[in-house]
């Protein structure tokens, strides 16, 4: 055999061998960035070490990357006014369902918690609504009101303790807490699967006039916005217009692989 082509086949074994090799240690470094991310709680060092693995190929990283850094994918950002349908609209963070709690760091279990506790009447909600109201800063003169939940005890008990502080602490703004009669009970549209194809059952309605008042919905959770838009619609009826919505949280939606992937090379 001709001298020249076995050495032509040593340096493709050896270049083989190499690029192996190196996908081997890759792999090892992926799988080790991995565990150090589960491993710390710190929600900025998750964020770096998930990346890394992700560059490094490793796909059970990739959930924990984009949960980590969930502004990167998202539009609206916690604490940041956006627009949504004419209304101007503030969350205080992302709201992580229970599917991805071994994919967040404590910090976002921690507010997921508070959150839930929030809408079991657990938590008042004083500082959320605070800060919220300070960034949008909406005229003095608004009403606020409250998303009308599945059930009226559902409504009092997740709503009756910002009630009494808006009574205290903002005497300048109506307070539409009682604007709400309730009819009946529905099925709870957190809790059904296919939301967005789902439509509200109407089960109550709005017991004054509103004619020429801008109004300031408080509710707990962003997902679809299809309560909000909803309960617009009863408030035009009655003559008011929805300039602000405020949320405690925002339903993450987690991106697809390929973003997370770009995401995390565009990010070096």
């Amino acid at each position: 055999m001709d001298k020249a082509l076995i050495i032509y086949f040593i340096l493709l074994a050896v270049t083989v061998a190499a690029i192996r090799f190196a996908f081997y240690c890759l792999k090892k470094a992926g799988e080790a960035y991995f565990y150090a991310t589960q491993l710390t709680s710190d929600q900025s060092l998750r964020g770096k070490l998930s990346r890394k693995a992700v560059l490094a190929g490793n796909k059970a990283a990739y959930p924990i990357y984009a949960l980590s850094n969930l502004a990167e994918f998202d539009s609206h950002k916690p604490m940041k006014p956006f627009k949504f349908k004419g209304v101007k609209c503030i969350f205080t963070d992302y709201y992580f369902p229970n599917r991805y709690r071994s994919d967040i760091g404590n910090e976002q279990r921690f507010f997921c918690d508070e959150l839930l506790e929030f809408k079991d009447g657990k938590r008042n909600g004083y500082e959320f609504f605070m800060n919220c109201m300070e960034a949008l800063n909406p005229e003095d003169d608004c009403v606020i009101m409250f998303m009308p939940c599945s059930k009226n005890w559902h409504y009092k008990r997740r709503f009756s303790a910002l009630n009494d502080f808006l009574e205290d602490y903002y005497p300048e703004s109506s307070n539409g807490y009682k604007f709400i009669t309730y009819t009946g009970e529905r099925e709870s549209l957190h809790l059904t699967k296919d939301r967005t194809k789902k439509s509200l059952e109407q089960n109550y309605y709005i017991n004054c006039d509103l004619t020429g008042k801008k109004v300031v919905v408080v509710d707990d959770l962003f997902t679809t916005g299809c309560s909000l838009l909803n309960f617009k619609k009863e408030i035009e009826k009655k003559g008011g217009k929805v300039a602000y919505a405020l949320f405690l949280g925002k339903t993450c939606q987690m991106p697809d692989k390929f973003d997370i992937w770009f995401t995390a090379w565009c990010n070096k």
